[in-house]
């Protein structure tokens, strides 16, 4: 049966929002919250939070930033499991941001904005600067 209700005007992004086709064709879970309201069971009802705003590291004078979509992928890597976007963002550039600026360092000068494109399946990480790809590493 398919459901004709339309959708919230933020469920979607807007015209004027910048971003690529396949940034746009996933909108990640940052976290659930409780309402007071009591669901089905009696058990509190669960809001889904979206992401919608990238999360940014600076090291060394590169400002690395996953977007939305990117961490939304960091979900298919084990022990992701109870943990919001954000926290899996923070814990992967905890874990691979000396590693990134030292590819970087190589053949991009700092400062330079640098997007973070993440492949949880091979394990890789694609360092895009603008459009153009300058790193990738295995993590």
């Amino acid at each position: 049966m398919e459901d004709d209700r339309p959708l919230p005007p933020d469920a979607a992004p807007g015209p004027d929002e910048a971003g690529d086709a396949e940034a746009d064709a996933v909108l990640p879970v940052v976290a659930e919250t409780t309402t007071g309201q009591p669901a089905a069971g009696g058990l509190p009802r669960r809001e889904l939070v979206l992401a919608r705003d990238p999360l940014f590291r600076e090291k060394r004078g590169y400002r690395m930033r996953l977007e939305p979509a990117d961490l939304a992928r960091l979900r298919e890597l084990p022990g992701s499991k109870g943990k919001s976007d954000e926290e899996l963002g923070e814990a992967f550039f905890d874990a691979q941001a000396d590693r990134f600026t030292e590819a970087l360092s190589e053949d991009v000068p700092a400062p330079a904005d640098i997007r973070v494109v993440v492949d949880p399946y091979s394990r890789q990480a694609f360092l895009a600067l603008e459009r153009t790809i300058r790193a990738i590493l295995s993590f």
